[in-house]
């Protein structure tokens, strides 16, 4: 196997290891489970060419080195539990194809682990920043895209990204293979460049309402694969605004993953080529946030007062589809958890009860994460009855939204309660065990 390619040595280099270096920490990993281990460099390298596999007993000392649960090397054989990145696709029409037919791959999806590392994510972002989008190849190969079919898909597109907005199971399934479809004419149908930018335009419309589904589900690396594929099918179609918020969708990912700094890298180059005031918006609230937890003040506060002075810019005319939600309701909540994350639990409280007050109430996803952004508060404050009551809320509103990013936001905030004995937590504690046993 080919030295450059094992995902082994990608692992071993991204963490600046020798062989040396990964030897001698699987040695003491041995040494702490009460084993001993003969593991030196060569072995190493004996594993990255493919001359030989590692034991059983090798595989869970690098799984513990590495913070892979040992459950993925039952499910998935040697090296491809190796939770290895892949390299971001060119800013090409080739490289967009090929970014859109890796959505279309059955795989087993290892829920939390990215597969772009730091370095490229952050290049997707300063490659579509410095790149203009180029006209799509008058043909290609296969069969002509008439415009009936091609109208049919783009107010398909439409309908399912209302329907993902709500608790429906079945859309993700029907979003896919919409997104298949509008995939397969791109790679194989033979259509003038005006029809291929609106192709793309659909498939970009409809992988990034993929991405949000399956971040939702906690399906960290499918979805960035699909906002991924969002960026390059926007990028083809010359749709500038969805393919900055595609990007802000992956550094607010980034953020919710605890690589806060990434999330401001990426960012910087998406605002950059941004069209609509709206998604200004949307790309300052998230930069905010990411701020916040870096605990930067100053930086958190520019963030924010950009993001209300881009909202009174929005003008409904000019706003696309993608980001028709962006309003006064998530600039206040985000904020309030900026506040929240800066110490400043007062003001978060007001802030979030008024980005509340003001939620389109369809928005039930977004309503669970702010309902947990309350209890929090209100923990902060030491103030139980609220807490238990804000923290039921969120876990009912998660519940009812199916979706498990929210569920398990609002669970861990009531696992933390586990020591507090007054009793409206101990009602909040019984409850919450029945709703969740249910």
């Amino acid at each position: 196997m080919d030295l450059d390619r094992h995902p082994l040595a990608h692992l071993r280099r991204h963490n600046h290891w020798s062989g040396e270096d990964l030897a001698r920490l699987l040695r003491d990993q041995a040494r702490r489970r009460g084993l001993r281990s003969g593991i030196d460099r060569n072995r190493i390298w004996l594993w990255e060419t493919g001359r030989a596999t590692p034991t059983e007993e090798s595989q869970l000392l690098l799984a513990d080195v590495l913070g892979v649960p040992t459950a993925a090397i039952e499910q998935l054989r040697w090296p491809d539990w190796l939770p290895a990145f892949e390299q971001s696709a060119p800013f090409s029409p080739s490289g967009s194809r090929a970014a859109l037919r890796e959505v279309q791959i059955t795989r087993m999806d290892r829920r939390s682990f990215l597969v772009l590392s730091s370095s490229a994510l952050i290049e997707v972002a300063a490659d579509w920043a410095r790149i203009e989008p180029r006209h799509l190849s008058q043909a290609l190969d296969g069969q002509h895209v008439d415009e009936e079919l091609l109208t049919w898909l783009e107010q398909r597109s439409g309908e399912l990204r209302t329907l993902a907005a709500g608790p429906h199971p079945q859309v993700c399934t029907l979003i896919d293979a919409h997104l298949n479809i509008a995939i397969d004419l791109i790679t194989q149908g033979r259509h003038p460049s005006a029809a291929g930018r609106r192709l793309h335009a659909v498939a970009a419309d409809l992988a990034h309402c993929a991405a949000w589904l399956r971040f939702d589900a906690d399906r960290h690396a499918d979805a960035q694969r699909h906002w991924q594929a969002a960026v390059h099918a926007a990028h083809q179609a010359g749709n500038r605004d969805l393919a900055a918020v595609a990007l802000s969708d992956l550094a607010y990912q980034a953020t919710w993953l605890s690589r806060p700094a990434d999330a401001i890298r990426v960012l910087e180059h998406a605002r950059s080529r941004t069209r609509t005031a709206a998604a200004r918006a949307l790309l300052d609230v998230r930069r905010a946030r990411a701020c916040a937890v870096l605990q930067d003040h100053q930086g958190t506060q520019r963030a924010l007062t950009s993001a209300e002075t881009e909202l009174d810019r929005i003008h409904p005319n000019d706003t696309p589809p993608v980001i028709s939600w962006m309003s006064v309701a998530d600039v206040n909540a985000d904020a309030g958890r900026c506040w929240l994350d800066l110490g400043d639990p007062g003001r978060a409280r007001a802030a979030i009860d008024s980005g509340l007050g003001e939620l389109d109430p369809r928005r039930s996803r977004t309503k669970a994460v702010f309902l947990t952004y309350r209890a929090e508060g209100s923990l902060h404050n030491r103030d139980a009855s609220a807490t238990a009551a804000a923290a039921r809320a969120a876990l009912d509103t998660a519940l009812d939204s199916g979706a498990t990013r929210c569920i398990d936001l609002a669970s861990a905030l009531i696992r933390r309660l586990d020591n507090r004995t007054e009793q409206p937590m101990i009602e909040l504690r019984d409850y919450a065990r029945e709703r969740l046993a249910a």
